[in-house]
């Protein structure tokens, strides 16, 4: 990864300015830094002598912000080091503390000039800005009262006027200068902005008066993130225990009396901690009087909505420092693995020595590791020091601490290296901290898990409500053994996300055990054993300190499988030995409390003894477009984007990506190929800016953080439908066009009415109508039928699944129908998609004349028909077109209504004008001569020409050009070599001599003509004829519309 900034940053003072004006002042020493750090440059020529343009940072509560340009004038009257900041550009409100400190940097490059502006204003305020006739007036006003410049420049998000004004799009940009002549300008009324009086004229402090107490009852929540060290007013010690600092804003602060940095008691029922109270620097979002806490208060106060607050005279200089201090495992898996732990011991260690911490008994104590550095870790080498990413977490809770007097205490506490005994003693268990209460692994950079949206993932609403229930029985002590098998047909698509996605916002334990990790080779009964006995050991020891807890087995079906009627009687006992084991292994888990959880790719494909133990199964599909939605907005947020960047480049989504567009292209793809298709976006994107000249300042105008635009997004999502469609027979989108395609211009109502207004209008279908979902293309060869079911792909957006008949015939019993049936779930786990069978009469022939001694033909049909009667039910997106010469030998049951109900005859061209469609449709990419008449080749063509017939023409017409362009060639190298006494090569020629017309190929009047008079129909007279008869007999067979 590249960083994109080169220019070091200034750390600066900042003040901010309450007035109408969006620029800023400059102090003289740091004018002089900048004009030295970024040189002369003469793109800022316009500025007066005494102006810069500076990229502002200012520290923030969010994890990842951006800097915004501002127009700064020196001011003598500043101190050094100082930067003035106007107000509104940043939101920061009058009589609040603020952020006292900011990063600067010089910026050279050119403001771009903003073409399209969008501004939300309040009601009252548009319909008086509506008054003035010319746009332009309206602009002037805005620029007036907001005290814009002409150099000013405006961001994305300003509040131009204070609870009047604000800017929702830039166009293309993040910020620029608003040009009065060239900047397109749009008002919207804006609902958010319709209290925009009443807020002004509201007395801000009066909720702050009736707060005034010495106790006070407040809210708790958690802090997404720690506070930056700038952040921290008054500066506190790099030896205070940042864990036990809590955050309020100015008015509650100013309800209990406390200044910033004060120690309180934060108190529920019979739990007390002390706590260091900080005032929150504005700017900020946090939801005034309430108290705001990290992970360590929150897992002391779990599932607790409001605490008491009270002043405390403490001083840590009183604090005893304890002798020894005992600690305790919280019950979890990692806790419990032998590989980690070193790595936990000495990042234990290091949490509690680095700073002076303050303990007590029954607190609980997070420590995070990087589990990937474990094996680096062993007895003897436990003193080196290794850094990493950490992805990890463990809890540790204080059980006893004694004094120097070898008394136990019970109040708060410190620990001295030098001083203090620390112990650790056995697992207990404890409740996990749920992620709907505090997301601790955003606080601390751990992977997170994806945030289910219970109303777009009704599968996770099922299995989340499963896990409550069962939770619910077990604190009622009803327990139930709870047994869950997760199976989808696809992989990738997130079975392991969903457990640990319920289990951790929920607040459960989760065991995770890998099958696939499991060496499960079933060539005895001793192996059996051990596999079994291995899971036991992992698990039994455990269970007793993790309630409530989920244990997981991924892969359940690479360790047992159904019982084959060919296998040999020996494998067969094992495998029946390992599926009741594994029962009874589930017995096990589910006595202990514990809700037990398989996936599988096939739930068919688990033996009966292990399936009878689950109580619900519940199938993981490929993502909908709704659920690809929420995927891709998971995915590029701005967290998600620069997980373990560090302080290299910053990535964010442009404002203009629809995420609609992205779900709709990417029908058929699993999250994570989503998560590839981001991944790729990054990188392209990266590359991108890389090469071009002017990275860096681009970098610079959009805030410091590079943009990943939907170009970049949508290029990748077709390189993975490209890379993994081949592999897996995904289906993809063809790329034909309706121009591509001559003479079809009847039939195109027909395919509108039955594809088009599905998808576009489903609310007229919510009634209980039957959608169409079957249309058979019928016709003599070589009229398009392939050609046209790509094309009706291609417009809709829609993916392609080309079947032919083959394809679904296996040698093995029942192994044909599972193709069909396999044909039609990938078709719904890529929908919107078109099934094409093409030839249907060799899928589908008539039952009851097949020769097959199995009878396999009649029972694909049979199961064809029963997957056609679900398509007009459950088959939203899915639409099936089949493509046949010969109709009359098609099973009756398909051309009944639900099924393939609507027919279309594509016959061939018979007049002049429907010929001359489809040569101009042909030709279209053609450079043709002047003297070319299309209209005269078609009057030639006789009406027994199909379209591949005349494709042929095309061909043929084109070789003929071609030929006649390289004889031409070779007669002016011949020519050349004469002229200059020299043997040159052709391909010489062209790379030195020949000019552009020279390798033009122009296709003439005689090249089709020569073309047509070689050209044999390949459908006689009589064949037509045939056709013809069999249209008449199908005519009213349109379903029998």
């Amino acid at each position: 990864m590249l960083q994109l900034t080169t220019t070091e940053s200034i750390k600066a003072r900042v003040s901010f300015r309450f007035d109408a004006t969006i620029d800023g002042s400059i102090s003289s020493s740091i004018f002089e830094q900048l004009k030295t750090t970024a040189g002369t440059d003469s793109s800022q020529k316009d500025l007066q002598v005494d102006t810069i343009y500076v990229s502002v940072l200012i520290a923030g509560y969010e994890k990842y912000q951006r800097s915004k340009l501002v127009r700064c004038k020196v001011n003598a009257d500043l101190k050094a080091e100082w930067i003035e900041l106007p107000s509104k550009l940043f939101g920061v409100p009058k009589d609040q503390p603020t952020v006292d400190v900011c990063e600067i940097w010089p910026f050279t490059d050119t403001i771009p000039v903003l073409h399209n502006l969008v501004i939300s204003t309040q009601p009252a305020l548009y319909d008086r800005l509506l008054e003035l006739d010319d746009p332009r007036d309206r602009l002037r006003f805005v620029i007036l009262k907001a005290g814009i410049g002409e150099a000013s420049v405006i961001h994305l998000g300003d509040e131009l006027l204070e609870h009047w004004c604000t800017v929702l799009d830039c166009g293309q940009h993040y910020q620029g200068k608003i040009d009065q002549e060239s900047t397109k300008i749009l008002f919207v009324k804006g609902e958010r902005l319709q209290n925009g009086l009443a807020e002004l004229h509201s007395d801000k402090t009066a909720d702050v008066k009736l707060l005034q107490s010495e106790v006070l009852e407040l809210p708790l929540k958690a802090l997404s993130a720690p506070a930056h060290p700038d952040l921290l007013r008054p500066n506190c010690s790099e030896h205070e225990d940042e864990s036990l600092f809590v955050f309020g804003d100015a008015s509650t602060m100013m309800a209990l009396g406390l200044s910033s940095g004060s120690y309180v008691t934060l108190s529920h029922k019979t739990k007390t901690k002390v706590a260091k109270a900080m005032v929150f620097l504005a700017p900020h979002n946090f939801q005034p009087g309430t108290i705001y806490a990290g992970p360590r208060v929150m897992a002391l106060f779990k599932n607790v909505e409001s605490i008491s607050l009270e002043r405390c005279v403490f001083s840590a200089k009183d604090i005893p420092v304890a002798s020894s201090v005992a600690l305790t495992r919280v019950g979890s898996w990692n806790n419990c693995q032998r590989i980690y732990e070193n790595v936990i011991s000495k990042n234990l260690t290091s949490f509690l020595t680095q700073r002076q911490r303050i303990l007590k008994v029954g607190d609980l104590l997070p420590i995070t590791f990087d589990s990937k550095l474990s094996p680096f870790y062993s007895d003897s080498f436990i003193e080196i020091d290794l850094t990493g990413q950490p992805d990890s977490m463990v809890w540790f809770r204080v059980e006893t601490v004694e004094l120097e007097e070898n008394s136990l205490y019970a109040g708060e506490c410190t620990i001295d290296s030098k001083k203090t005994t620390l112990l650790t003693q056995n697992l207990i268990s404890d409740l996990p901290l749920s992620l709907s209460q505090c997301n601790y692994l955003t606080y601390y950079d751990l992977p997170s898990v994806f945030g289910y949206n219970c109303s777009d993932f009704d599968y996770y609403k099922r299995f989340s409500d499963i896990v409550k229930v069962s939770r619910k029985l077990q604190d009622q002590g009803r327990s139930r053994p709870i047994a869950i098998i997760l199976h989808s047909s696809t992989g990738g698509v997130g079975k392991g996300s969903l457990v640990r996605s319920a289990a951790q916002h929920q607040g459960l334990h989760l065991i995770e055990l890998d099958c696939l990790s499991i060496n499960s080779a079933q060539g005895s009964a001793e192996a059996m054993k051990k596999t079994i006995g291995y899971i036991r050991a992992k698990l039994e020891p455990l269970l007793p300190f993790v309630k409530p807890s989920m244990v997981f087995l991924p892969h359940l079906d690479s360790l047992v499988q159904k019982e084959d009627e060919q296998q040999d009687p020996n494998s067969s006992r094992l495998n029946r030995y390992l599926a009741l084991e594994l029962a009874s292994l589930i017995d096990h888990c589910t006595s202990q409390g514990a809700v037990f959880i398989g996936s599988v790719h096939e739930i068919s494909g688990l033996p009966e003894a292990v399936l009878s133990k689950a109580q619900f199964c519940i199938e993981v599909p490929v993502p909908t477009e709704a659920q690809r939605v929420r995927i891709f907005q998971w995915y590029l947020d701005d967290y998600q984007l620069n997980y373990c960047t560090g302080e290299l480049t910053r990535f964010t989504l442009d404002s203009n990506v629809s995420l609609a567009k992205l779900s709709q292209r990417s029908a058929g793809l699993s999250p994570c190929d989503i998560k590839s298709v981001v991944l790729a976006a990054k990188s392209s994107a990266l590359d991108y800016a890389i090469l071009k000249k002017d990275c860096r300042e681009k970098y610079c105008l959009q805030g410091h953080v590079l943009a990943i635009s939907e170009s970049e997004l949508l290029s990748a999502i077709e390189s993975a439908r490209e890379e993994f469609a081949d592999s897996i027979g995904a289906p993809k989108i063809p790329n034909v066009l309706w121009a591509d395609i001559g003479g079809m211009n009847l039939v195109k109502g027909d395919i509108m009415d039955t594809i088009d207004l599905p998808l576009r209008h489903p609310e007229m279908f919510s009634s209980g109508l039957k959608k169409r979902s079957g249309i058979l293309f019928y016709g003599p060869p070589g009229t398009g039928k392939t050609l046209l079911a790509k094309a009706i792909a291609t417009n809709f957006s829609l993916n392609f699944f080309s079947v032919k008949g083959p394809e679904l015939l296996n040698m093995y019993i029942g192994e044909s129908e599972a193709n069909v049936r396999r044909v039609f779930q990938k078709a719904r786990d890529a929908k919107p998609c078109v099934i094409f069978f093409d030839e249907l009469d060799s899928v589908a022939p008539k039952r009851g004349n097949q020769g097959d001694s199995g009878g396999v033909m009649d029972r694909i049909v049979s199961q064809l028909l029963a997957e056609l009667d679900g398509m007009s039910t459950g088959g939203d997106g899915v639409f099936v077109i089949g493509a046949t010469n010969r109709p009359d030998l098609l099973d009756e049951a398909l051309l009944r209504p639900g099924r393939f109900d609507k027919l279309l005859y594509l016959g061939i061209p018979d007049t002049n004008a429907k010929q001359l469609n489809v040569l101009l449709a042909l030709s279209r990419k053609f450079t043709l001569d002047k003297g070319v008449d299309l209209a005269r080749v078609a009057e030639i063509c006789p009406f027994n020409y199909t379209g591949a017939d005349f494709y042929a023409l095309c061909s043929d017409a084109m070789l003929n050009a071609m030929t006649r362009t390289s004889r031409l060639v070779d007669e002016k190298v011949r020519a050349y070599c004469k002229q200059t006494q020299r043997q040159i090569s052709t391909r010489y020629w062209f790379d030195n001599v020949a000019a552009e017309e020279d390798s033009n190929v122009i296709v003439q009047m005689d090249d089709y003509l020569k073309a047509q008079e070689n050209l044999a129909p390949s459908v006689s007279t009589e064949e037509l004829a045939h056709y013809l008869r069999v249209k008449s007999n199908f005519e009213g067979s349109d379903l029998r519309s």
